[in-house]
Formats: structure tokens, C-alpha cells, sequence
């Protein structure tokens, strides 16, 4: 099975990634489309950069310069500890042995805005860019920019496996509209006051961990993700499908 997760909109510069024993890095699979991206948003000026990727002008700023400097050939961290959203925080990678981040290679890839698909070793560079991103590339908009693409990605190398959703719905969009019926979307909610909620931030945690555990113990089968328990979590058959898995937690136990 192959997980899918969402990129956090935090990134680290390789100077300040800790000492990591891992295997060589590996080139990402559409390094020719995330050049292409770098380049348009390059041309513009951090104020611009405030109202196309919607965010504060410190952050602009910040994104303005990532952008100049942006080479995608060039990339230098492995996605995996590139990412420093609690999400990743979860995960925990900076502790795998080389045979866990063989496994990760494996079984984990990152839906990425501006590089489609991530292996965990890929070699990366920061940036800020989301899938909801107000500017027009070539025409588009990223959703139709990237199409299929990514799904074929993912499809083409592992056609006889199941995906595992464990990304937000920002970009679990970009695979949805192709999967049918090859995707198990995990649902992580909250018993509040008699209803289910999903609170954004413990379902990252979440995810970080069963991604964590797939990594550790080497899962293979969907089947194996009902055994998760973090944080007060549990599988509850009668509110799950084939094609969804929920986790409910109590609110007074959850974390």
C-alpha cells in the first residue's frame, strides 16, 4: 500500500537540518514542472507574492526570496525532513534507520504543489506554494496545471496497490477524481458533546503517526491500520467502509 500526505507549509534550509544517517537522496519525478512553476513565480515582487499565495508580507518576503533562489536541480534535503508541520513533527523521521527510510521510499509519497509527487528521499528546496494557489500557470490553475499527473505517478509505479489517504483534502483532490475505489481515505474525529468532529490539528498528529507506524512496522495491508491506537484513538468498524477507516477518540481522552 502507498500513503499519501500533504506537504506542511513550513520547510527547513538544509543548514539547519540535523545530522541524519540515510541512504543517497533521489531526484523527484517532475523536476521539469516544478522549474517551470519556480520560474513563473519568480518574476514577481513580494508584494505581488502577498495576494498570489495569500499570505502576510513578512511571509511574502520570506517566499520572495526562496523563489530567487530557486534552482530545482539544486535540491539538497530529503522531503521528508524538509517538511515541519506537526504532521511531520509526528512522524518523527529524524530517529529512522536507514532500513526505515528504505521503507519509507517505499510506502510514503508527499503531494506536493509545486513538485507533484515526493519520495521521502527526494531532494528538495523550500518554497510556499498550495494547491489553492490564486494564480493562473499557463492558463491554469494548479489543480487543472497538474491534472492527472499525479495520479498517473502514482498509479503507473504501484498499479496493484491501494492508496492510503492520509492528506488533506486540499490535496487529496488531485487524486480523487481517478482513484475509483483504490483509495481508503482514514478519518481521524472527535466524540464531542454526542457529535464527531475532526479538529485540524490533532488529525495531523494523527497521521503522523500511523504514517509512523507504517514506516516502523513495516505495514503492508490496509487491513494492518485498523490496529492504530495514538492519542485515545481506535478503529470503529461500524462507522467505517471499505473505502473509509474512522478513528474516534473521546474528547476528555484524546492525546
Amino acid at each position: 500500500m502507498i500513503l499519501i500526505l500533504s506537504p506542511a507549509k513550513n520547510m527547513i534550509d538544509a543548514a539547519d537540518v540535523p545530522d541524519w544517517n540515510i541512504r543517497p537522496l533521489s531526484r523527484p519525478a517532475f523536476l521539469q514542472e516544478a522549474s517551470f512553476l519556480s520560474k513563473e513565480l519568480k518574476q514577481f515582487s513580494p508584494w505581488q507574492l502577498e495576494t498570489i499565495l495569500g499570505v502576510n508580507p513578512s511571509l511574502a518576503l520570506k517566499a520572495f526570496g526562496q523563489y530567487q533562489r530557486f534552482h530545482a536541480e539544486n535540491g539538497n534535503v530529503p522531503a521528508l525532513l524538509s517538511y515541519q508541520g506537526l504532521q511531520y513533527q509526528h512522524l518523527s523521521s529524524i530517529d529512522f534507520s536507514p532500513l526505515d527510510w528504505d521503507a519509507a521510499q517505499d510506502r510514503l509519497r508527499v503531494i506536493s504543489a509545486l513538485y507533484g509527487v515526493l519520495r521521502p528521499l527526494d531532494a528538495v528546496l523550500p518554497y510556499r506554494l498550495e494547491m489553492l494557489c490564486r494564480h493562473s500557470f499557463a492558463g491554469k490553475r494548479l489543480y487543472r496545471f497538474w491534472g492527472d499527473r499525479i495520479w498517473k505517478n502514482l498509479s503507473q509505479m504501484h498499479s496493484d496497490e491501494p492508496i492510503i489517504n492520509l492528506a488533506s483534502q486540499e490535496y487529496a483532490k488531485t487524486v480523487i477524481p481517478y482513484a475509483a475505489g483504490k483509495m481508503i481515505t482514514c478519518d481521524f474525529l472527535i466524540s464531542k458533546h454526542g457529535r464527531f468532529v475532526c479538529i485540524a490539528t490533532i488529525a495531523k498528529m494523527a497521521r503522523g503517526q500511523m504514517a509512523r507506524m507504517v514506516v516502523k512496522k513495516r505495514l503492508n495491508h490496509p487491513e494492518e491500520l485498523q490496529a492504530f491506537q495514538w492519542g485515545g484513538f481506535a478503529f470503529q468498524p461500524r462507522l467505517s467502509s471499505e473505502c473509509h477507516y474512522t478513528f474516534i477518540a473521546d474528547k476528555r481522552q484524546a492525546l
